[in-house]
């Protein structure tokens, strides 16, 4: 065989074997629950993935056998974890990312959000950080070099509208880091704070309050150059959830344009809940959008995939319990002591996009769905970058 025809053989041999190893797809139930490679309840909830070089980071919540329920005055303080995976669906768990918990025993911690920093080659973690108990605080952050042991930067770090609730990142193309929050002061309108250059702090630039009030869960992200904003009804743990609002601009700091109607609410309402200011409203999947994840594809795209709660779906719930959050009178909730709030059903959906940039209705509850992942990506498929813009499937 001549030399150069040689080569090209070794070179296609290659990349063949190459687009084999790199492609897998993978089915992801929200029917069934979740184990990890223990055997155990995957106890991770209003987080997000992160995709480093090969493997998935799942940042969450873990409240193990706290829930709430019947205490006075309720008591949810979950820890903080991480677990990993290679494939989105065997999942290892790889412990609390503080080595301490900050603040014990009165700390509560609440909606991790981890992204990563290409200047430094850390993952750098914002949460909910109420150090005197719930809910009367501002945000914890902390940094990582291997994504799974955190060091404390800071427990008190606070935007233009303090007593946060829930926030999400967006690292922009020219790496510009944006989080958006709800915020309590203002009656649970969300808003945009702009981050330091290595994403450790805000810098005291706002822009602005958007949306609805009485909301939370907010999720920012872009997709084909279109900025997104979406949240829901304040819900506190509540059984039914909450819809899913949609606002999108050309530009980070707007003009925002709302989707005319909720996502996540049978009929043409403009915001749905179940509970509180909102309860009754008919809702597609009862659950609460709690993060949002970019899982890169085998040819080159990336999916966004948005995270719900379905809270009070763990074995032993009492079906007739409408929330977690207010003491409740027994036999409504009766604290059955084989519940765990932990080992409720995560709700996973890869959101579909139409050709006018607005997001497609739920339409109906997902029992399962198929991605083909790519196994072979590196820490350019982040929440923001640019390979974040790339059209999906």
């Amino acid at each position: 065989m001549h030399s150069y025809s040689f080569l090209f053989y070794i070179c296609l041999s290659f990349l063949i074997t190459s687009t084999f190893i790199s492609s897998l797809q993978v089915t992801i139930s929200n029917d069934e629950y979740r184990y990890d490679t223990q055997g155990n309840f995957i106890d991770c909830h209003s987080g997000n993935i992160l995709s480093i070089n090969g493997t998935f980071y799942m940042y969450g919540e873990r409240y193990d056998n706290v829930s709430g329920i019947g205490a006075s005055p309720p008591i949810m303080r979950p820890h903080l974890v991480v677990y990993t995976s290679l494939d989105l669906l065997t999942w290892t768990y790889r412990g609390e990312i503080f080595s301490t918990w900050p603040n014990y025993p009165y700390g509560t911690f609440f909606t991790p959000w981890a992204v990563y920093n290409h200047q430094t080659n850390q993952v750098v973690i914002w949460f909910n950080a109420y150090i005197h108990g719930c809910c009367d605080g501002n945000w914890g952050v902390g940094i990582s070099d291997n994504g799974l042991n955190f060091n404390v930067l800071s427990m008190n770090i606070s935007g233009k509208y303090g007593q946060v609730d829930c926030n999400s990142i967006l690292i922009d193309d020219d790496g510009t880091g944006y989080l958006l929050y709800s915020s309590i002061a203002e009656n649970h309108v969300h808003s945009i704070e702009v981050l330091s250059p290595n994403y450790t702090t805000t810098i005291g630039v706002n822009l602005g309050l958007i949306g609805y009030s009485y909301s939370e869960g907010g999720v920012l992200f872009k997709y084909n150059n279109i900025y997104y904003i979406g949240y829901g009804s304040c819900c506190c743990f509540c059984k039914n959830g909450s819809g899913w609002v949609v606002h999108s601009a050309t530009d980070i700091k707007g003009p925002w344009t709302r989707q005319p109607y909720d996502l996540n609410c049978e009929g043409n309402n403009p915001i749905c809940g179940g509970y509180g200011e909102r309860s009754g409203y008919p809702l597609i999947v009862n659950a609460q959008g709690i993060g949002l994840s970019y899982i890169p594809l085998a040819n080159g795209d990336t999916a966004i995939l948005w995270h719900g709660d379905r809270f009070l779906t763990a074995p032993y719930a009492n079906p007739s319990c409408p929330d977690e959050c207010q003491p409740q009178v027994p036999p409504l909730c009766g604290d059955d002591p084989r519940y765990i709030k932990g080992h409720m059903h995560d709700y996973w959906y890869p959101l579909q996009f139409n050709s006018d940039h607005t997001i497609q209705s739920f339409n109906s509850f997902v029992h399962n769905f198929t991605l083909d992942i790519s196994q072979n990506f590196g820490t350019d498929h982040l929440p923001g970058g640019k390979r974040n813009n790339k059209k999906q499937n």
